[in-house]
This record gives C-alpha cells, sequence and structure tokens, in this order.
C-alpha cells in the first residue's frame, strides 16, 4: 500500500475538542498498491530497506555487547597481578624476613651480654644504651 498527499486540506478537529491541533497541512492517505505497479516496487524495496535496517541495528547491537565484554576482560587481565609483581612481593618478603633475622640476632645477643654484666655486679646499670653498646 502506498502513500500520497491529499490534494485537499485535512479536516479540522471540532471546536469541542480544545487540545486537538488545527493544521490546514495536507495529510497522507493510503493508496492501494495495485493502481501501480512502480509504486508496488517502491514500497517493497522501502520494506526491504527497512528490514536490512533492523538487521544492521541488531549486528550492531550484538558487537557493541561483544566489544563491552572484551574490553572488561583486558580490563580484568590488566587488574591482576603478574609473574613481576609476585617475584617484586616475594623479594621484599625475602628483604624483610632477612632484617628481622638480623634484629633478632642483636637483641639476643644484647640480652646475653646484659645477663652476663648482671652476673658479674651486684647492681645493674640502668642508664639508656647507646648505638656503640646495640650495634646498631
Amino acid at each position: 500500500m502506498g502513500w500520497f498527499r491529499r490534494s485537499r486540506p485535512a479536516p479540522t478537529p471540532d471546536a469541542s475538542t480544545p487540545d486537538a491541533p488545527a493544521t490546514d497541512e495536507t495529510a497522507l492517505v493510503p493508496v492501494p498498491t495495485d493502481s501501480s505497479p512502480v509504486l508496488a516496487r517502491t514500497e517493497r524495496a522501502l520494506q526491504m530497506l527497512a528490514t536490512q535496517s533492523a538487521q544492521l541495528h541488531t549486528s550492531i547491537v550484538h558487537l557493541e555487547h561483544r566489544v563491552d565484554a572484551m574490553s572488561q576482560a583486558m580490563q580484568d587481565r590488566f587488574d591482576a597481578a603478574s609473574h613481576e609483581d609476585v617475584i617484586k612481593a616475594r623479594l621484599h618478603t625475602a628483604k624483610v624476613a632477612a632484617e628481622l633475622s638480623r634484629l633478632e640476632i642483636n637483641v639476643a645477643a644484647r640480652i646475653d651480654q646484659v645477663r652476663d654484666e648482671a652476673r658479674g655486679r651486684a647492681e645493674i646499670d640502668l642508664r639508656r644504651p647507646t648505638p656503640v653498646d646495640t650495634g646498631f
């Protein structure tokens, strides 16, 4: 079915319906397709174009979803720790453990030194230890 413009103006609305627009523009009216073969071909072409545009829209939406999913996967991959990050964390942990071991040895040596000094004399020296005394 085709559409042609009317040659006469569209009817004006009644005064009983105030919110209806009053226009003098020509309106579109349906025309049977069997009246003109050119009109039928044009209408079929328009219907095919409309169908193809709907298919294209669906394809584009599908592609947008795939791109969003891939970008989210890439973002998740970058947020995860890499091998280099794990190696750095292990190295830092080893350094901290070595420092704690060194401090433990120094504290144990200082405790032994204070215990030996306390056994050697009756009074305990309560002065603050200096860096020379502790080895720090």
